[in-house]
């Protein structure tokens, strides 16, 4: 029984990743792409226009990476942050970093990550992208157990970063009599030809 209570410990997971409430449409292939990269690089950099699906696509990479950080993978969301010189506090919050008063925010979260393994998610970097930059550089020289995933409409311009740029999905256009031909090809599409004429007889 005791085993048994070990091995279940071992296997929590641990982190404030969100549960995903609705399916994950397409992006089979970005997915693959960004873990191969991620294999090789501490920071990994998604781009692309607003809307295109970069927070659901690093989300559910943190996700297939959970247990590799046995403590734990953290998604920080930067959307609502406005000031840069919050950032570190922001992260440190995050991470559950108790407060040590007359200490520097940042050394104080350098010192919780120096020893532990993390996957830190820093979500909407765009208007922070100086800040993040010069954060992620710290946590990633002084912190060798430490991966970040960044999402932002731009790179972060930091050194050994790998940048994958996510485009939008394609999606195809239902007309003529073979509309529905090669529909397997649009990762946009997630159910059957048959649905589909189905739907398309019901509907139109």
């Amino acid at each position: 029984m005791a085993s048994a209570v070990r091995a279940e410990a071992d296997h929590r997971v641990v982190g404030n990743l969100p549960l995903e409430l609705t399916s994950f449409v397409g992006r089979r292939r970005e997915l693959a792409d960004a873990r191969r990269l991620f294999e090789s690089s501490r920071l990994l950099t998604l781009t692309g226009v607003g809307g295109v699906g970069k927070t659901r696509l690093a989300i559910r990479l943190a996700g297939a990476l959970q247990r590799v950080f046995s403590d734990g993978t953290w998604l920080v969301e930067l959307g609502e942050l406005s000031d840069p010189d919050l950032l570190a506090d922001y992260v440190a919050v995050t991470l559950g970093v108790r407060p040590v008063s007359s200490s520097d925010p940042l050394r104080a979260l350098i010192d919780f990550c120096a020893d532990r393994s993390l996957l830190l998610v820093f979500d909407n970097c765009e208007h922070l992208v100086d800040s993040v930059a010069r954060l992620a550089g710290a946590i990633l020289r002084r912190c060798a157990g430490v991966k970040i995933l960044a999402t932002s409409r731009e790179s972060l311009g930091v050194g050994g970063e790998v940048v994958m740029r996510v485009p939008s999905l394609t999606t195809p256009e239902l007309r003529g009599p073979r509309a529905f031909d090669g529909l397997a090809r649009y990762e946009s599409v997630c159910c059957s030809q048959k649905e589909l004429r189905l739907w398309c007889r019901v509907s139109c």
